[in-house]
């Protein structure tokens, strides 16, 4: 069966769990029918979403809105700007920047948070901003290439998630919901989840690798010429 369609994959999630949306456990706090489904469902897709990256998928891409800058060297350390509200993941790391110019041209280098006493033509992103090291000078304008969360879910909600790896979806939101109280499972329902995550992780992993070109480790990071 194809997961084409909210309905179905709410349904599979319903069916995982074996429980149905006439559960009276989940409208007790006053939710509307299918909403704790909703729930979930945003925080399985998001850490499928993760999941799929992790694994090389490259998907889920757009450029913020042109970047604005707060804040000065002297008083902060540095300048930032506030990370995109669907902002999962820099579309970029410390061999490609993530950040481009009008042209397309990259700019500037990624370095690690803690290492935010460097000066130069450099960024790193801590907590939900994007900062500039000390003495950057960016062009204006610039962006930040990017991965974006999927929207939260609803009945109405566009689904944006390969087709063939939305069982992951299913999967990660069924696990998630083993926390909560209302799910009167036993070990065995527990195990059944498990492993219908590990199915789905694993199919993910090939859908994921969307060329035949081997992955590679990444080539050591250096910032200057001169030991």
């Amino acid at each position: 069966m194809e997961l084409d369609s909210v309905t179905k994959i709410r349904e599979a999630f319903y069916r995982l769990l074996g429980t149905t949306e006439d559960d009276p456990f989940l409208v007790e706090q006053t939710e509307a029918v299918n909403d704790v489904a909703y729930g979930f469902l945003t925080r399985g897709t998001r850490d499928a979403q993760r999941t799929m990256l992790r694994l090389g998928y490259r998907g889920w891409r757009k450029r913020s809105s042109a970047l604005t800058w707060t804040g000065t060297d002297a008083a902060d350390g540095g300048r930032y700007s506030a990370l995109p509200t669907d902002f999962l993941r820099a579309y970029g790391n410390r061999r490609v920047s993530a950040l481009r110019e009008a042209s397309g041209d990259r700019w500037g280098s990624e370095i690690d948070a803690d290492d935010d006493n460097f000066k130069g033509d450099y960024y790193y992103i801590r907590g939900e901003e994007l900062w500039l090291a000390r003495t950057a000078s960016p062009p204006s304008p610039l962006y930040l290439d990017f991965h974006y969360k999927h929207p939260l879910w609803s009945a109405s909600v566009t689904i944006d998630f390969p087709m063939d790896a939305r069982w992951l979806i299913v999967a990660e939101a069924a696990a998630t919901a083993l926390a909560e109280n209302w799910l009167p499972l036993d070990s065995d329902g527990e195990q059944k989840i498990e492993r219908a995550l590990m199915r789905a992780r694993e199919e993910a992993r090939s859908i994921s690798r969307q060329t035949k070109s081997p992955r590679q480790f990444a080539r050591s990071v250096r910032l200057g010429n001169r030991w």
